[in-house]
C-alpha cells in the first residue's frame, strides 16, 4: 500500500508541473478545484511529500493548513489564552460549540483568496484536524465565488467519489461534485 500512495503522489506532482495543468486547459470553464484523496493512514507520508515537493518545484505554491488558519483567526480576535481557560473549565465539546459560530467559512475563504492572489497553486491541508469545525464541502462552495483562476488542491484524508466526500472513510458529507479527483 505504501508503494501505491507514493506512486500516486509522484504522478500528482508530475501532473501539476505540466503546462496544460498550470494553464488549466481542458477544464471546460469549470473552477480549477481538485481533491487529492488518500487513505488517512498515510497522512504523514502525504505531508512529507508536500513539503519535499514544495521546496523542490519552481512553482509558486502556497500551502495552507486549515488548523493553522483557524489558530491565526483566534489570535487575531483576542488570543488563545481565553479559549484554553474556557476549555479547562467547560470541556472540549462546549468549547467547540462556543467557537463554531466564530469560525465562519467566509473568514477562511477570505484568507485563502488573499493567498491565491499571488500564487500559481494553493494546497489546502489540515482537513482532518478541523473536521468538527470546518466543512470541506462548505469551504469549497464558498471558495467557488472568490477564487476562480488559481488551482486549489485539497489534500483529503478519506475518499472523494466525484459525487461526495467521506472524511477518514467514515464520515459522509453533503454531496460535492465541482472538484476534480486528481
Amino acid at each position: 500500500m505504501e508503494v501505491e500512495i507514493q506512486q500516486k503522489l509522484n504522478r500528482f506532482f508530475e501532473e501539476i508541473q505540466k503546462e496544460d495543468f498550470k494553464k488549466m486547459r481542458g477544464l471546460g470553464n469549470e473552477v480549477p478545484y481538485f481533491v487529492f484523496d488518500y487513505n488517512p493512514a498515510y497522512e504523514l507520508m502525504v505531508r512529507n511529500s508536500i513539503k519535499y515537493y514544495q521546496d523542490k518545484l519552481t512553482l509558486n505554491i502556497k500551502v495552507l493548513n486549515l488548523f493553522e488558519l483557524i489558530i491565526d483567526l483566534f489570535v487575531d480576535i483576542g488570543g488563545l489564552e481565553g479559549l484554553k481557560q474556557f476549555e479547562a473549565e467547560q470541556g472540549t465539546a462546549e468549547l467547540f460549540d462556543a467557537i463554531r459560530p466564530s469560525i465562519e467559512e467566509e473568514q477562511l475563504v477570505e484568507r485563502i483568496a488573499e493567498a491565491a492572489e499571488d500564487a500559481q497553486m494553493i494546497f489546502i491541508m489540515g482537513v482532518g484536524s478541523v473536521f468538527t469545525l470546518v466543512s470541506t464541502h462548505e469551504l469549497l462552495n464558498q471558495l467557488h465565488a472568490r477564487v476562480t483562476s488559481t488551482p486549489i488542491i485539497v489534500f483529503y484524508p478519506g475518499e472523494y467519489t466525484g459525487q461526495g466526500l467521506s472524511l477518514f472513510n467514515r464520515f459522509e458529507s453533503n454531496g460535492y461534485y465541482r472538484a476534480f479527483s486528481i
